[in-house]
């Protein structure tokens, strides 16, 4: 009976979580900040590798403008879940993960490059810690000269989960933001300390994204003073 349940699951959920995407980017009013460069390298064909926490993935199948784009998951049933889901939006997958399967997982993402795709990655995936930048995505930005692109999203009625990941589903009708930051470029020939500053800067990039785009509708009482 399990075995049943389990396969209606990963069979019905993606289809469901497409459709709940799709409906919530129809009703939501949603804001784009700082997207010029990337908006400029999608019309210019140029490759990039996006990296968000896996709390804010839900809406990220949404912002995608490229000519196409493959995203590394895990091998558990939840990469599984994930990886049917992002499909109904045009969207491969690698299987690996930024911490286990890793190595597996690099063969197949450098393949999608040479195929002229970008790459996204959730650098605190699969299991956290959360916002926590595995080495894995810089690792790769040395392999391929491809510039990192922290993303994040918010919305300003949302639901929080109390899951590692602190993951994330707006309401519909809500407000959204999606905030781009700057690229991130790794000399191939970084040294090991080097590699490390690198990881840092782009977890510490994220985290001050997130932050950004959590506090974007906040209402502030010196907004609110009428101008003398």
């Amino acid at each position: 009976m399990k075995k049943i349940l389990n396969k209606i699951t990963i069979t019905v959920a993606p289809f469901l979580a497409s459709l709940l995407i799709r409906f919530l980017a129809m009703t939501m009013r949603i804001a784009y900040i700082n997207f010029d460069k990337i908006q400029n390298d999608w019309q210019n064909s140029k490759n990039v590798i996006i990296a968000f926490w896996h709390g804010r993935l839900m809406m990220m199948p949404h912002v995608y403008r490229g000519r196409g784009i493959s995203i590394l998951v895990s091998q558990h049933r939840d990469g599984e879940l994930i990886a049917r889901t992002v499909r109904n939006f045009g969207i491969d997958s690698v299987r690996g993960s930024s911490t286990r399967g890793w190595l597996g997982g690099v063969k197949g993402l450098l393949n999608e490059i040479k195929k002229g795709r970008d790459i996204a990655i959730t650098p605190d995936g699969p299991r956290g810690p959360r916002f926590n930048v595995q080495m894995g995505i810089v690792h790769l930005a040395k392999i391929t000269g491809l510039p990192i692109i922290p993303m994040t999203f918010s919305a300003s009625k949302k639901k929080t989960f109390k899951s590692w990941d602190a993951f994330i589903i707006p309401y519909p009708f809500s407000k959204g933001v999606f905030i781009c930051g700057s690229p991130i470029t790794v000399n191939h020939k970084a040294s090991q300390e080097e590699l490390e500053q690198t990881r840092l800067v782009l977890q510490n990039s994220l985290i001050e994204l997130t932050e950004r785009a959590d506090s974007y509708f906040e209402i502030k009482i010196s907004d609110c003073i009428p101008k003398s």
